[in-house]
């Protein structure tokens, strides 16, 4: 046996999301280390992507390249997990996201990647009936960025609002790049199709200029977004007392959920920074807890036993309570909750299959 090994974490954003991700890792190995029931020392080490294929790649080849790399965990978001996930299934390690969400992810065939987020099928389902069922929304326009994660979910949002009876009266999709643009023609392409829902399948920094733009404009729509825009954007909006914003979220509000109140109190107490931004940690520490028991039940300590020990885990118990995969590595009962962005707090509805 090895004296240590070493899980990846894949960051491929230095926003606060994604370094509450890992501190929830980090502290998820602190404690099984401390405990003294793994084979190993288990470390964790940064693989930085920055969104660049040629970066990432050769990254990723550098990481599973090395005899002690023995899973990865990320990328921490969609756009960079398709640039790498090739690699780490040709390596054969397992690969455990708290936050990539696209469909383009599990329908490849892929037997090493697992997520403990929502495949975003589920969670543009979501997005559709409650534009359509639960707002009653006549006229959708839909907004999204040319992303892995944008164009997959807008589509899935637009073909469920058809479905119910509210076709979408604008689709406008633009460059994920072109992030140093004043939106002008977007802009005006929304006040043409006089909305009375604008869905946003965009970042949070984006959506922050889009929304003020709108709104400058006069338009009174309501704004319903996903979990990207994690929710700064809609928290600031200005001039929405007549309409507060609604938002996803593809996993859990650590606040809400009982089984994270564990998590949240050692969370709290290590990382008292990062409490105004923990969405996705929790996700981000059950990632990590898992894969450090494939480590425990491992045979032996290389990377064929510990993905083997994933494909047949069952059910985890953790902070996102009860959990297990399907076969192509999503979750089998993924919950999406809907909230509102109501004087710069947001307040929890309900569980969107119990609205519609």
């Amino acid at each position: 046996m090895p004296e240590s090994v070493t899980i990846g974490f894949e960051l491929s954003d230095d926003n606060v999301y994604a370094v509450a991700g890992y501190c929830a890792a980090e502290m998820a190995i602190e404690q099984a280390n401390a405990k003294g029931d793994l084979p190993a020392h288990v470390k964790l080490e940064v693989i930085v992507n920055e969104k660049n294929r040629d970066v990432g790649r050769a990254a990723a080849k550098a990481f599973v390249d090395r005899k002690d790399a023995i899973a990865v965990l990320g990328p921490t978001n969609s756009a960079t997990a398709v640039i790498t996930q090739d690699i780490y299934a040709e390596a054969g390690i397992l690969q455990m996201s708290s936050e990539a969400s696209s469909p383009l992810l599990t329908n490849k065939g892929y037997t090493h990647f697992f997520r403990t987020v929502a495949n975003d099928e589920v969670q543009g389902r979501a997005l559709g009936q409650v534009a359509a069922k639960y707002l009653g929304a006549k006229r959708i326009a839909i907004l999204n960025e040319d992303s892995a994660w944008g164009e997959p979910i807008s589509k899935i949002v637009s073909d469920e609002a058809t479905r119910l009876g509210s076709p979408p009266v604008l689709h406008y999709g633009y460059g994920a790049k072109e992030r140093n643009l004043q939106y002008d023609d977007l802009i005006d392409a929304v006040m043409e199709a006089k909305p009375d829902l604008v869905y946003f399948a965009v970042y949070w920094n984006q959506s922050h200029i889009i929304t003020h733009k709108l709104r400058d404009r006069g338009l009174d729509a309501v704004f319903l977004g996903s979990d990207a825009l994690k929710p700064y954007a809609f928290l600031e909006v200005p001039s929405l007392d007549k309409e507060p914003p609604y938002h996803s979220l593809a996993g859990i509000d650590m606040m809400v959920k009982p089984s994270a109140r564990k998590f949240l109190v050692d969370f709290a107490a290590k990382y008292p920074a990062m409490l105004d931004s923990p969405q996705y940690a929790p996700e981000a520490f059950d990632c990590a807890e898992i894969i450090l028991e494939c480590i425990r039940r491992a045979p032996s300590l290389d990377r064929a036993a510990v993905l083997k020990e994933a494909q047949q885990y069952g059910t985890h118990n953790g902070a996102l309570g009860e959990i297990a995969f399907n076969a192509q590595g999503d979750l089998t009962d993924p919950d999406i909750g809907l909230y509102r962005c109501v004087n710069g707090q947001r307040i929890f509805i309900d569980l969107v299959k119990n609205l519609v």
